[in-house]
C-alpha cells in the first residue's frame, strides 16, 4: 500500500513520504500509505494526457464495455474492498456492502455527456464516504471520454488503491491514483495539464479550491431536513430518520439531522426515537451485528462533542448520549448516538453541520414557520417528509428549492445528483414497500433494531 497507481501499474512514489492509516474503530495502526509528491502528480497527469486522445476517440460502446469489464473485476475483489471500507472508513458491514454495490453499479451506468475534446479530469474525493462519490465522478468522466487523475483523501485511500486493480481492463493511463494530503490536491489542481475538475467534500474545502476557468463539478454535500406531520406513521418515521442520520457514524452526506415535528406529537416522537436508538448495537464495525460506526479521527469526535455542549448552552435539551465513549472498550473515535430536543431556531444545530451521530428535534405549531426555516441560507440538499396525506405534503413543499424530496421513505445520498430547479421526488407505495426498503433491499440497507 506504499505504492501508487500510474499508467496502468502500481509503481513506487518518487519520495519516501508515508502516512500511517489508523483504524478509527480501534485506534490501532492499519497500514502505511504513500504521500504523492509534485513529481508523482506530474507523472500521473502526463500518463493521462498520453491516453486521452485514444480514449476520447474510442466509440461509446468500446468505453462502456471496458467499464463493464472493470466492474466485473471490481466485484471479484468485493471481500477485500469491503473489508477495507470497514477497517479504514469505519463503515459497518452492511454499509460497506451497500456502498460497494452502489459504486459498482455507478461504474456500469451509461451517461449521455460527452467531452468536447481530449480531457484530463482531476477527481478529488471525500473522507466521509470513500468509495461511492469518487466512483460516481469517475464513471461520468470515463463515459464522457475523459481520462482521470484521482486524489483520494489521505485517510481513506486504501480502498481506492485496492479498487485500482480493476483498472487493468482500461487502457494504460486512463485512470491514475495518487493519494496524498491537501497539499497534494492543490498541486494536482494547479497542474497545467488538468483540463477539468470533480470534487466531493465539505463546503469549507470547496471554497479553497483553485479551479479557475476549467469546467468543474463541485458537490459539497450537506445535511438534510426531516419533517414529521401529526398524521405520520411515527414508527416508520423514526426508523427512516435514525437510519439516515447514523449512516457512516453520522457523517454521511444527505442525512436527516434537522428534524421538524408537529408540536402535538413531538414528545411521542422523541420518546420513540430514544427507545429506538437506545437498543442499537454499537460495537466494532467488523462485527456483522454492529449498527453504527465511529468518526474518522479523534479531532472529529472532540469537535462534535463540543458542538453538542454548545447547543445545550444555547437552549437545546440533551435527551440521549452527547459524549465520546468506548463501546466494548474500543479506543477509537466514538461519539454516543445523540438526541437534542427542543432545539431553538437560529441556534448552532440549525446553522451548521454537526458531522456526527447527532439528531436535533424542533417542534412547530405553524407549517409556514417550517417553510421559513427550510428557505434559510443553510438550505438542506433534500427534505424527507412523513405524513399520511402524501399529496398534501407535496403541495405544502412546492417552491422549496431542494434537490430531492422523499415522502415516507428514508433519503439516501446514493440518489443525490446536482441541485436542480425542481426536486426529484421519491415516494413510498405502501407500508410493505417501506419494510422491503429497510430490511431486504441491498441498496441501500437500513438499520434494523433488535
Amino acid at each position: 500500500m506504499t505504492q501508487i497507481y500510474i499508467d496502468g501499474a502500481f509503481v513506487d512514489p518518487s519520495g519516501e513520504a508515508v502516512r500511517s492509516v489508523t483504524n478509527p474503530a480501534t485506534g490501532k495502526p492499519l497500514a502505511d500509505i504513500a504521500d504523492g509528491s509534485g513529481i508523482d502528480i506530474d507523472r500521473a497527469v502526463t500518463a493521462a494526457q498520453r491516453a486521452s486522445a485514444d480514449w476520447f476517440h474510442a466509440s461509446p460502446d468500446v468505453r462502456q464495455n471496458a467499464m463493464r469489464a472493470s466492474a466485473v473485476a471490481l466485484r471479484d475483489d468485493r471481500p477485500a474492498i469491503e473489508a477495507m471500507l470497514v477497517a479504514e472508513g469505519g463503515l459497518t458491514q452492511r454499509e460497506a456492502r451497500a456502498s460497494f454495490d452502489a459504486a459498482a453499479m455507478a461504474l456500469e451506468m451509461p451517461h449521455s455527456e460527452r467531452a468536447q475534446g481530449p480531457t484530463v479530469r482531476a477527481v478529488l474525493g471525500p473522507s466521509s464516504s470513500p468509495l461511492l462519490p469518487v466512483m460516481r465522478d469517475l464513471s461520468r468522466a470515463l463515459s464522457a471520454g475523459e481520462t482521470v487523475v484521482m486524489k483520494p483523501c489521505g485517510g481513506t485511500a486504501l480502498s481506492l488503491l485496492a479498487v485500482a486493480r480493476a483498472w487493468r481492463h482500461l487502457p494504460n493511463g486512463v485512470v491514475n491514483v495518487v493519494p496524498g494530503d491537501a497539499a497534494t490536491g492543490q498541486i494536482l489542481l494547479a497542474h497545467a495539464g488538468v483540463d477539468a475538475v470533480a470534487f466531493t467534500g465539505s463546503p469549507a474545502v470547496a471554497r479553497g479550491l483553485v479551479v479557475g476557468e476549467r469546467p468543474a463539478r463541485i458537490d459539497t454535500g450537506g445535511e438534510d431536513a426531516a419533517i414529521v406531520r401529526r398524521d405520520a406513521d411515527l414508527d416508520a418515521a423514526v426508523r427512516a430518520i435514525a437510519w439516515s442520520r447514523l449512516r457512516h457514524g453520522g457523517r454521511a452526506c444527505a442525512s436527516s439531522r434537522r428534524i421538524y415535528v408537529d408540536a402535538a406529537i413531538a414528545m411521542d416522537f422523541t420518546i420513540r426515537l430514544h427507545e429506538y436508538l437506545g437498543v442499537l448495537e454499537v460495537d466494532d464495525p467488523a462485527k456483522a451485528t454492529s449498527m453504527m460506526g465511529p468518526l474518522l479521527s479523534a479531532a472529529a469526535a472532540k469537535s462534535c462533542e463540543g458542538r453538542v455542549v454548545k447547543s445545550m448552552r444555547e437552549g437545546a435539551r440533551l435527551v440521549l448520549g452527547g459524549f465520546r465513549f468506548r463501546p466494548a472498550g474500543l479506543a477509537g473515535y466514538w461519539l454516543q448516538q445523540t438526541i437534542l430536543a427542543d432545539v431553538p431556531p437560529g441556534t448552532l444545530p440549525m446553522r451548521e453541520e454537526m458531522s456526527g451521530p447527532v439528531l436535533t428535534v424542533s417542534s412547530y405549531t405553524d407549517e409556514r414557520q417550517v417553510l421559513e426555516w427550510l428557505s434559510s441560507p443553510s438550505l438542506p440538499l433534500g427534505i424527507s417528509a412523513f405524513g399520511a396525506d402524501e399529496e398534501s405534503l407535496l403541495a405544502w413543499l412546492t417552491g422549496i428549492p431542494a434537490t430531492a424530496v422523499w415522502v415516507n421513505v428514508p433519503q439516501s445520498d446514493y440518489d443525490i445528483a446536482q441541485p436542480a430547479s425542481s426536486p426529484t421526488v421519491f415516494r413510498s407505495m405502501s407500508a410493505d414497500a417501506r419494510v422491503d426498503y429497510y430490511e431486504h433491499d441491498s441498496y441501500p440497507q437500513g438499520i434494523v433494531a433488535s
